[in-house]
């Protein structure tokens, strides 16, 4: 029987994946929890954002990529836009794990959930210890 190819060259790498990261927003300003980062190089294709919980708020979320802002989108529960995409003018690549996306609110109410939508890119390697060092 056959192994499972897992080295970052292989074709399943380039398969979109992901992440899930979710929050009860407790002060406005960045969400610490909704932080994504890759260990490998990744490129980012989409980014979805979930207001939970929350009657009547509007809120504010701002995309950050490396600290600067890449989009903003606003949800609102009363106009029933509980769930949207934040529009990406490019595919986003993170090319070490101090690269990253992160998401600011401006209110301090709600469960947000973010959901991060990502590629591994072929061949890809380096250390965790290397950028930690």
């Amino acid at each position: 029987m056959p192994a499972i190819e897992m080295a970052y060259d292989d074709p399943n790498y380039t398969l979109i994946r992901q992440e899930c990261h979710t929050t009860a927003v407790a002060t406005a300003g960045v969400q610490q929890s909704l932080t994504f980062r890759s260990r490998v190089a990744a490129v980012v294709t989409g980014i979805g954002v979930v207001l939970g919980s929350a009657s009547s708020v509007t809120l504010i979320c701002t995309l950050l990529h490396n600290g600067s802002v890449a989009a903003i989108l606003t949800l609102s529960n009363s106009a029933n836009e509980v769930a949207r995409q934040f529009t990406l003018s490019v595919n986003r690549t993170l090319t070490s794990i101090t690269d990253r996306f992160q998401v600011s609110t401006d209110k301090d109410k709600g469960d947000v959930t973010v959901v991060y939508e990502y590629r591994i890119v072929p061949g890809s390697t380096y250390s965790l210890n290397a950028a930690l060092t």
